[in-house]
């Protein structure tokens, strides 16, 4: 048997108690960048919309190309983009 759906003034009182991006767990989520909110449809995670891609990731190489890649060096890439989820 299906209970009858709440009157709209009872459905606002329930919602008003809501929580909202209390943590990943939570009914309700707004858009943001934040960690427990929902990403929009249109972020390109660029840091502004979204999470940047490779923020957090520790990624010790030089910044510029250069033919002296040491082998730790090229690890370091190889782990980063590995982290980023790149890779098989």
């Amino acid at each position: 048997m299906t209970s009858p759906a709440p009157t709209p003034s009872e459905s606002a009182r329930q919602h008003s108690n809501s929580d909202v991006d209390g943590s990943q767990t939570s009914q309700h989520h707004t858009c943001g960048i934040q960690h427990n909110q929902a990403s929009p449809g249109d972020h390109n995670h660029n840091g502004k919309n979204s999470r940047k891609v490779g923020k957090g990731v520790n990624v010790a190489f030089p910044t510029t190309a250069t033919v002296g890649y040491t082998q730790a060096q090229m690890q370091s890439i190889i782990d980063a983009l590995r982290a980023l989820g790149l890779g098989t």
